[in-house]
């Protein structure tokens, strides 16, 4: 009996000893994961991708081919929008690397994503060579995706 009620509040002093000293660390990890604004330069890639950061997330790790990506985007062609994830609606999620939605995920937005982190938002302007199978631009004219990554995970469980 004693030694039962003993272990009970030295389990609880234990951990009020840990809430204690470690607590603010706790906190503070949560507060880490505010995305910071982005300087909105842009940077040309060699295959002519044109990303602007608008946000650079914190939260979780970066995308690995494999991993499973979540992000909300709009999608125009110069200024008209063609694809748009609505307000509510679940985010467009794709295992990374295999592009299984063509004609919204091209090499180009996997290109844009790598080195995102959940809460990032860029913008990316694809270039034609870049551009989803059957997406005919106009000369001059951009396919323009503003991305924003709400989840990265590193598999199904």
């Amino acid at each position: 009996f004693l030694s039962r009620r003993f272990g009970i509040v030295g389990g609880l002093a234990i951990f009020a000893g840990l809430a204690l000293v470690e607590g603010r660390e706790i906190f503070k990890g949560f507060d880490d994961v505010i995305p910071l604004e982005g300087n909105g330069e842009t940077i040309t890639t060699p295959s002519g991708l044109k990303i602007t950061e608008v946000l650079i997330g914190k939260a979780g790790s970066s995308p690995l081919p494999g991993y499973i990506i979540g992000f909300r985007s709009v999608v125009k062609i110069g200024d008209q929008v063609i694809y748009q994830t609505a307000a509510g609606e679940k985010p467009v999620a794709f295992k990374y690397g295999q592009r299984p939605f063509q004609n919204i995920i091209c090499e180009g937005v996997e290109e844009g994503i790598k080195g995102m982190r959940a809460g990032g938002k860029r913008v990316l302007e694809v270039p034609a060579n870049l551009a989803p199978p059957g997406v005919d631009l106009p000369p001059g004219v951009p396919l323009t995706y503003e991305i924003e990554l709400t989840e990265v995970l590193s598999g199904y469980f």
